[in-house]
């Protein structure tokens, strides 16, 4: 068997093997340690192609490994890497609306999952979705190892994706004997059960020239509602109901003394929704002028006399999405001889997840036109539709089907990943080799439940009968009245949709000593990798059909006011089928150059050089490039830094993707922030010091003059379209770092096991590949940051979406993708390291302590829109947009104490303080602590348990908030829950 040097000489293309803590505190940065050793290990850091005699990198990298994941008592690594002041909280367990249908992505430096490419055993993992973007439940938390996090640009290294970094994910593929590994975790309020169990069994064969290990773990995570928790059950606020509302057009309004006599206010808008109770009469959701509330939250949680009326959709979201999943992962290895090692490994995984939204809503380009004939029109509703100007005309019906139940979507993955290669020593040299072949799949069916055919309520509401010839009963929209099942099979939809994402890699390096220098050897590393990935969505017929605008037609057989038509189905977003691929060719190189070697304060000095020319099918060729230092000043001090020219090529589905409907958030209006509709008179922008240009730009977009002054728009979304553009280019990211390490060279045992590091990261992203949204869209046009001084109706941002002409709401909003703005963030890494031996310090032998902090400091994070626009500094502030979450101050502090078979460690969590984006209301630092501890029984047997969010702290709220009044992702929305697990090994 070959000495584990001359084994490890050979990972050519993976990462650190192992990692040697300073202190048993969990999370450790790469730093510079004094070995004794008789034997000097060769191994390739994360960031670098280079195997090198120590472990010191260039770069900031932060190192996580097995004890840490076990910590969190999570069943999903994505708990433990949101936790690090690097990541911005992604997609998670806790993501149901936005959601990605359960997965779990990893954001480094807030620059998005497509900018962060995440590696299993220093190799892609395959993406599973359309931007590239890859999904970390696929891989199983049971059997890391470790994981290596080097953030800033590592294209050089690694090819596109890697703009913001890499997440490097090592298993455990080298084990003798059998494990067996169970654990289970329940929240302090007896839901959100987690359970895991594992069984591992691996050994050596062929007089241990070759190793084989397989694990199989099946892990479960059961859902929470919105409702089981108080801070939740209230929220998602919506001017649709399922009691159903009119929204008249404001060319053809009642009259005004016949509405607001009826409610008995003389200064109530005519331009707002009004709702229908039980009992046939008609509410005002404007003030809640004659609300009759239903029993039960969802109709009472907003309620509030004399101020608008909206319905609770929350409380029947999920809060914690339920998920169960089935790994498996093997590996083995086989030496020949010195110059041949055969490997491979195979990654298979099934999961299933879910997610849980209110009832369908159909409103303003998804509503419905009633004509003034349907049958079920009540009496006190037929009175306002009788004093219009044109009586006959038929109206805006908004209405949200309870009848079908929540919209329910079932995700069902299929995943797997198989790798074979050989390595070796070329023969005759000290160059070593590394070709392998990888081939990734995923397959995920979705089967959508709750969707509603527009097509067939329009016809029901059409039918001279109200549709009883056609269903049994007909349909009532007006009040929640009794459907028949009949009649919700004939509108409700089961749609069901395949993604099929595939990646092939072939690749080959070669790496050794190029010459000698007076300071050393010259290193360099060469390769080539041939890549191709595909992504097929093939979307289920009634999402992708569109039908034909066409204006609604009265009992006469002529228009009669407003149009039908547009997107098939109401409930989840409509999409068209997607089928795409992209190849590329890379040729990379590195060199490690030893400058400057034992003189008077540069006992090293190294420049690293890299290089990588990419050739797309879909944008030709591309440069990646960087330059890196390494200055060891004296011993335990160095200075470490450089440049990273990064590249990200657009993906499969910013390029291909077809226009989609979506239905972007634009908040609601009020008089403290920007959100909601411009137009709308209780809003910042109509009471502010332009409040006139505003009024003016209000009516050159459509809003007619008999309603500008009182007009409101009550819902938070608007309909939008948004697709790919074929004639994308490449985002370009340069990243500057600057970084101090020390390691303590003292022999006093209170300080010889003192490290730290302070890092500098700058990276700024040009012609970034995003869209205009309709709430940037919205600021532009209404001048909001300078885009618009005149306030001129055919400015760019003004063109970016229309307005019904029936009521003046916004509709239409565009955002498809192009080459756009600039995306810059800075900021300041710290971590510390120490620990002692408490009877080396004259306690008693009672074991060590050890104390690790990571904090993190936002220095700026700016956007701009489009190239050349204003940038906008979002440090320190949230929003309601998922992923603009940006403390300025982050940190993890764990503090652990270990003596004989027991260890117990506590870890501070603390998210800083942030202001809410567009408003001066801010949202206090937040700190959770976490206790655990483990009890090694004997050789055989370990026990561990531990309480995460000890304090039972819960989230920081606000309205809307992300999701659920809050940002699930960044706060801990479960509270206190508890943990325990067990491992045995014979």
């Amino acid at each position: 068997m070959k000495s584990l040097s001359k084994r490890e000489h050979l990972l050519a293309t993976s990462m650190i093997a192992g990692f040697t803590m300073l202190t048993s505190a969990g999370i450790a940065q790469a730093q510079d340690q004094a070995e004794e050793t008789t034997e000097v290990s060769q191994i390739v850091v994360t960031g670098s192609r280079i195997a090198r005699q120590d472990y010191k990198s260039s770069s900031p990298i932060v190192t996580v490994d097995a004890q840490d994941i076990q910590a969190t008592g999570s069943v999903t690594i994505d708990s433990l890497m949101n936790d690090l002041p690097q990541f911005t909280p992604s997609i998670s367990s806790t993501s149901n609306n936005p959601s990605n249908g359960g997965q779990a992505n990893l954001d480094l430096r807030s620059l998005t999952p497509k900018r962060t490419l995440v590696l299993v055993n220093g190799r892609r993992l395959v993406p599973s979705n359309s931007d590239g973007s890859a999904d970390v439940n696929l891989i199983p938390a049971a059997l890391i190892r470790n994981v290596e996090t080097i953030s800033g640009g590592a294209s050089a290294a690694y090819g596109s994706d890697a703009i913001a970094g890499v997440a490097n994910f090592i298993l455990n593929d080298q084990f003798e004997g059998a494990q067996i590994d169970a654990q289970y975790g329940v929240t302090d309020r007896s839901d959100g059960t987690t359970q895991s169990y594992t069984l591992t069994v691996g050994g050596n064969f062929a007089d241990d020239r070759g190793n084989a290990v397989i694990s199989i773990n099946r892990s479960t995570r059961d859902l929470i509602f919105n409702s089981a928790r108080e801070f939740s059950a209230i929220s998602g606020a919506s001017g649709t109901t399922p009691m159903g509302s009119v929204v008249f057009d404001s060319t053809n309004l009642p009259d005004a003394d016949v509405v607001r006599g009826y409610f008995g206010d003389s200064a109530l808008s005519l331009t707002g929704a009004f709702g229908f109770n039980n009992d046939g009469t008609v509410f005002s959701h404007s003030k809640a002028l004659n609300f009759k509330p239903s029993d039960g939250i969802q109709y009472t949680g907003f309620y509030t006399p004399g101020s608008t009326y909206a319905f609770n959709t929350g409380a029947l979201n999920y809060l914690s999405l339920p998920m169960e999943r089935w790994n498996v992962y093997s590996s083995a290895k086989y030496t020949l001889n010195d110059n041949v090692e055969f490997y491979g490994d195979a990654l298979f995984n099934q999961y299933t997840a879910s997610q849980e939204l209110a009832a369908t809503p159909a409103a303003s380009t998804t509503g419905f036109r009633a004509p003034s004939t349907n049958p079920f029109i009540p009496a006190d509703l037929k009175a306002f539709l009788d004093s219009r100007a044109n009586p006959n005309a038929s109206f805006q019906l908004n209405k949200r089907f309870t009848d079908l139940g929540g919209r329910h979507a079932e995700y069902d993955y299929s995943v797997y990943q198989l790798t074979g290669g050989v390595r070796g020593q070329v023969p005759h040299s000290s160059w070593t080799y590394d070709l392998y072949a990888q081939y990734g799949r995923v397959s995920n069916i979705e089967t959508q439940t709750g969707n509603v055919s527009r097509s067939a309520v329009q016809t029901l509401l059409d039918a001279a009968d109200g549709g009883a010839s056609i269903c049994e009963g007909g349909f009532n929209p007006f009040g929640e009245n009794a459907v028949s099942a009949e009649c919700l099979n004939y509108i409700g939809r089961t749609s069901r949709t395949v993604t099929t994402v595939e990646q092939s890699v072939l690749e080959g390096t070669l790496q050794g000593k190029a010459f000698d220098l007076p300071a050393g050897e010259v290193l360099v590393a060469l390769g080539a990798q041939y890549r191709e990935n595909s992504y097929v969505y093939a979307s289920d017929p009634s999402l992708a059909r569109i039908n034909p605008r066409t204006p609604h037609l009265g009992a006469d057989g002529l228009p009669d006011g407003g149009t039908i038509g547009g997107v098939e189905i109401a409930g989840f977003n409509a999409a068209d089928s997607v089928n795409g691929s992209v190849n590329s060719i890379d040729l990379f190189g590195e060199a490690l150059i030893p400058v400057l070697a034992n003189l008077p304060f540069i006992q090293s000095l190294d420049l690293t050089l890299g290089y990588r020319y990419s050739d797309y099918s879909s944008i030709g060729g591309t440069q990646a490039y960087r330059a890196d230092i390494d200055w060891e000043i004296v011993n335990g001090v160095r200075v470490r830094g450089g440049f990273n020219r990064a590249v990200r090529a657009p993906s499969i589905g910013e390029l291909y993707s077809p226009a989609g409907v979506n239905f972007p958030a634009i908040g609601n209006a009020s008089l403290t922030s920007g959100g909601g509709d411009p137009c709308d008179v209780t809003g910042m922008y109509r009471n502010g010091a332009d409040k006139d240009k505003v009024r003016s730009l209000c009516l050159a977009q459509g809003i007619s003059s008999a309603v500008i002054d009182t007009y409101t728009f009550e819902n938070d979304q608007t309909n939008g379209w948004s697709g790919g553009n074929i004639d994308l280019e490449e985002e370009t990211a340069d990243t500057w770092s600057l970084g101090l390490v020390y390691q303590s060279q003292f022999q006093s045992p209170w300080f010889s096991r003192l490290s730290a590091s302070l890092d500098y990261y700058s990276i700024e992203i040009e012609n970034v590949i995003s869209s205009i949204s309709i709430s940037d869209a919205l600021s532009g046009c209404f001048n909001g940051t300078g885009e618009n001084p005149n306030y001129d109706a055919s400015n760019s941002y003004c063109q970016q979406f229309s307005r019904d002409p029936n009521n003046g709401n916004i509709i239409d909003a565009i955002e498809n993708l192009d080459n756009l703005g600039v995306l810059k963030t800075s900021g300041v890494d710290l971590q510390v390291d120490w620990g002692i031996d408490l009877v080396d310090v004259g306690g008693p032998d009672w074991g060590t302590i050890g104390v690790n902090a990571v904090v993190g400091w936002l220095g700026s994070r700016e956007d701009s829109v489009v190239a050349g626009g204003a940038m906008i500094d979002r440090k320190g502030t949230i929003s309601d947009d998922f992923g603009n979450t940006f403390p300025e101050w982050k940190s993890l502090v764990s503090v652990s104490w270990a003596h004989g078979p027991f260890t117990a460690t506590t870890r501070w969590r603390r998210v800083g303080e942030m202001t809410i984006y567009g408003s001066e209301d801010t949202l206090d630092a937040t700190h959770y602590f976490d206790l655990s501890g483990s009890w090694a029984i004997n050789d055989v047997v370990s026990v561990r348990g531990g309480v995460n969010n000890l304090l039972d702290q819960e989230p920081r709220t606000w309205n809307p908030g992300v999701q659920a009044n809050t940002d699930p992702s960044t706060y801990d929305i479960l509270g206190r829950r508890y943990f325990v697990g067990l491992t045995a090994k014979f």
